[in-house]
């Protein structure tokens, strides 16, 4: 099927989080990554830069959604957007797992106010959000602000081996507790010590070199 490539767009979202409007980014989908050519990246460098000038979001929406039954079980299926954290200067992201983003939610349109409401999913149903329950989640601060979530760091990766030439894996553990495999370039195939990895987050973790011997 291919990995997607979403791009960050220049209309905002205005997302309800338990009664607090939010104002976070929205993605639209672009090409996948084998169907780039040479236009297609010059296209995306230049959505990229776009997206540099502006107040980089704490969260972003995808204009693709899912049909999820409301908690309440009245009514038909809703469309269901997702909604992720994001990091602090992030442009884009694709689908294979999301770049390790959280997904903070589902956001559902509402007609009447302009505005989409931000659901909690538990087992494929979704279920509205007091104040309450988004401080216990983590979504907002003491002043009613949307928390930034982005990718979590490295909190140990204790086998590191060849995956292919120039390119190793990593089996890791995030600090949210996942446990992922990382694959990362590597310089003359020497393998990062295990260590290299903690506290970072995977973005700082694609492509390791190792350091320069020092001689005298």
């Amino acid at each position: 099927m291919g990995v997607n490539i979403f791009i960050l767009d220049r209309r905002p979202v205005r997302l309800v989080i338990a009664e607090t409007v939010q104002k976070i980014g929205s993605l639209r989908r672009f090409f996948k990554i084998t169907e780039l050519n040479d236009a297609r990246a010059d296209e995306l460098q230049t959505s990229e830069a776009v997206a540099m000038q502006m107040t980089s979001p704490r969260a972003a929406m995808l204009a693709d959604f899912a049909e999820l039954p409301l908690g309440s079980g009245d009514g038909p299926l809703v469309r269901a957007h997702q909604v992720i954290g994001w990091d602090d200067g992030r442009t884009s992201v694709t689908d294979l797992n999301w770049d390790y983003l959280p997904t903070l939610g589902y956001a559902v349109r509402e007609p009447s106010r302009d505005v989409f409401v931000l659901h909690e999913e538990r087992e494929g149903v979704l279920y509205t959000l007091n104040h309450e329950r988004a401080v216990a989640l983590g979504l907002l601060d003491q002043t009613e602000q949307l928390i930034r979530h982005g990718q979590p760091t490295i909190s140990e990766c204790p086998a590191v081996r060849p995956f292919m030439s120039g390119y190793a894996e990593a089996s890791c553990t995030f600090e949210d507790g996942r446990h992922e495999r990382l694959l990362l370039r590597v310089t003359d195939d020497e393998l990062p010590l295990p260590s290299w990895f903690i506290g970072k987050k995977p973005a700082q973790v694609q492509q390791y070199s190792p350091p320069a011997t020092r001689h005298g």
